[in-house]
Parts: structure tokens; sequence; C-alpha cells
């Protein structure tokens, strides 16, 4: 449930960490019922929180962001006519 951030630092596991691929479909918060009265609404916040960061963070992945960006090169052109085109000429 815990992702190490630095040295000393953790904090809850969201959508979009790095994870092992044995750990695919484990618990990654936990269970209200398994925390002391009290706590619900620090559980419900961290829902809200943890969606909005890994949705966010599509966006602010740098090759993420170039999706899409050169698609006026060939908007007329097929891809692979463009590609040819532009190793005319090559040896």
């Amino acid at each position: 449930m815990l992702i190490e951030t630095a040295s000393g630092r953790r904090r809850l596991f969201r959508k979009g960490d790095a994870y092992h691929p044995s750990r695919e479909g484990g618990k990654t918060h936990p269970d209200p019922e398994e925390m002391p009265t009290g706590y619900e609404e620090l559980l419900t916040w961290y829902g809200e929180w943890s969606s909005a960061e890994a949705s966010s963070a599509a966006e602010r992945d740098p090759l993420l962001s170039l999706y899409g960006s050169g698609n006026r090169l060939w908007t007329d052109e097929h891809a692979d006519a463009y590609v040819r085109r532009l190793r005319e000429g090559w040896e």
C-alpha cells in the first residue's frame, strides 16, 4: 500500500505508480472497516486526490503531450507515403 517517494518518505499507492507485476491486483489502500473511527473523511479525500493526480499525470508527461503534434505534416498524405518521401535520396 505504501510507496517510497524518497529516502525515508512514503505515501499511499495511487494509480499510475510503478509496481512489480507480481503485485497486480494487490491491495492499494486500506479498507474503511479496518481504519480507526474518524478517518473515513481522510480516506475519501485520498480517493479524490489520487484520481485527480493520476488524470493530470498524463497531461504533464512530455512524451504523451506530443500526441498528434505532427499530424498536420501528412494530413493529405498516407503515413507510409510520407515516410517514403522523406527517405528519398537516402543512401
